[in-house]
């Protein structure tokens, strides 16, 4: 509790604060009701008394004559009882302003906490609070042990409630995060099941196939082969204007050579963007590159778009340490990306040395393509369990910064991951 008396006088002295904002205009207004100027009638009687002298000394001096005398004592007789039926009885504007004003401010004093707290109960964490209180970091700002341990802490709370759908949810993007991409796939595979079993609407459904089908690809080093567009397939079929579906379809069919394909997914894309953004632009690129007078080097001038190209090898000194099964990854990221990679290239150690082009037909997303970052950094890692995540004892090579479109890399594997 000592730890969370911060947080509840912060909480407390906003809810003061908001109510102040609220009740201060009506207490004012109320104020300046029954303290306004209760002698209005008084002064203003004064003043026609004023008037009307003035109008006797004018008689009394000849310079009225009786008829106009008469007729003007008639006129300001007549303003006078006029412009007091303007003025509000003072009672009256004590009793009914008052309470008029007081009465919403009465209300919001009590409503507005009151609301606040029901609706904390209802969406709430209290044991958020105190995660606050200590200092503990969300998983979005945390990399390496901090998020491995949350992410370890949601998965037992999923073995003790395993028909969380939100929460199988979270964990497959949160391993995505982490780049443990045949652990979001599973994940992705859990919540499914549970729309499926729950009888969520087919969007969602059709989105969970979409985003499982992008970390299979993702663990598959970009590879979009047949479990890839099953997925896909599923998500279109349960929703034909899945974003994600249509694009990662549109590359896979581009892939495969197939333009009509291509064309076809992506001209479905583009009528769900909005106009002139960045991805309806890229779309549009991509599209005018698949006319049929470009047909013949439309695949090579989207391959060789944005490629990096060069030799990736491995010290003979780590040579022991791996095997030629083993999987090397070539990975490039942008520094907007954070940890996410942009593009990845699978090989298998086997083939080392290898060249190797990396391009926008191996992003990740294809609203992320490699060539739309004017800044990449680039590295190549061996994993012997097959995934793109990190883990400690990997040979690895040292990260270069290079310009889109460089030429002539040299990716050497000679250290290891600490």
């Amino acid at each position: 509790m000592n730890a969370l008396w911060p947080l509840w006088v912060s909480a407390l002295a906003l809810l003061l604060l908001t109510l102040g904002g609220l009740l201060w205009p009506l207490l004012r207004e109320s104020s300046e009701t029954v303290t306004g100027n209760p002698g209005a009638d008084v002064r203003l009687r004064q003043i026609y008394r004023t008037q009307l002298a003035e109008l006797e000394r004018e008689h009394q001096r000849k310079s009225l004559t009786d008829d106009d005398y008469a007729q003007a004592v008639v006129e300001l007789e007549r303003r006078l009882l006029e412009d007091l039926d303007g003025i509000p009885a003072p009672v009256q504007l004590a009793k009914e302003g008052v309470w008029r004003k007081r009465m919403p401010a009465a209300f919001l004093s009590v409503l507005l906490p009151a609301v606040a707290f029901v609706l904390y109960l209802q969406v709430g964490d209290p044991r958020a609070a105190a995660t606050v209180a200590m200092g503990t970091p969300d998983i979005h700002a945390n990399t390496g042990a901090d998020v491995e341990d949350m992410v370890r802490r949601l998965e037992e709370r999923l073995r003790e409630t395993p028909d969380n759908l939100e929460g199988w949810i979270v964990l497959a993007r949160s391993r995505e995060v982490l780049e443990d991409f045949p652990a979001a796939t599973a994940a992705y595979q859990r919540a499914l099941e549970l729309a499926v079993q729950q009888k969520t609407p087919p969007a969602l459904q059709a989105r969970l196939y979409a985003d499982m089908a992008d970390a299979m690809a993702s663990a598959r080093g970009g590879a979009l082969d047949k479990p890839v567009q099953a997925a896909l397939n599923s998500a279109l079929q349960l929703d034909a204007e899945q974003p994600k579906a249509l694009a990662l379809a549109g590359t896979a069919a581009l892939r495969e050579d197939d333009l009509a394909g291509a064309r076809q997914y992506w001209q479905r894309l583009l009528k769900l963007l909005e106009p002139d953004s960045d991805m309806a632009l890229r779309v549009q690129n991509d599209l005018a590159r698949l006319e049929p007078g470009k047909q013949d080097q439309a695949p090579a001038e989207i391959k060789s778009l944005a490629g990096l190209t060069g030799t990736v090898r491995l010290d003979p000194a780590l040579q022991d340490r791996v095997e030629p099964g083993d999987t090397v990854f070539i990975v490039a990221r942008a520094a907007e990306t954070g940890r996410m990679p942009v593009a990845v290239l699978r090989l298998t150690a086997a083939q080392l040395p290898a060249q190797f082009k990396l391009d926008d037909t191996n992003a990740m997303t294809p609203d992320m393509p490699l060539s739309r970052f004017d800044e990449l950094m680039i590295e190549a890692r061996i994993s012997r369990s097959g995934t793109a995540q990190r883990q400690p004892g990997q040979p690895v090579s040292i990260v270069q910064t290079v310009r889109r479109g460089s030429a002539g890399l040299t990716l050497l594997i000679g250290a290891i991951e600490p």
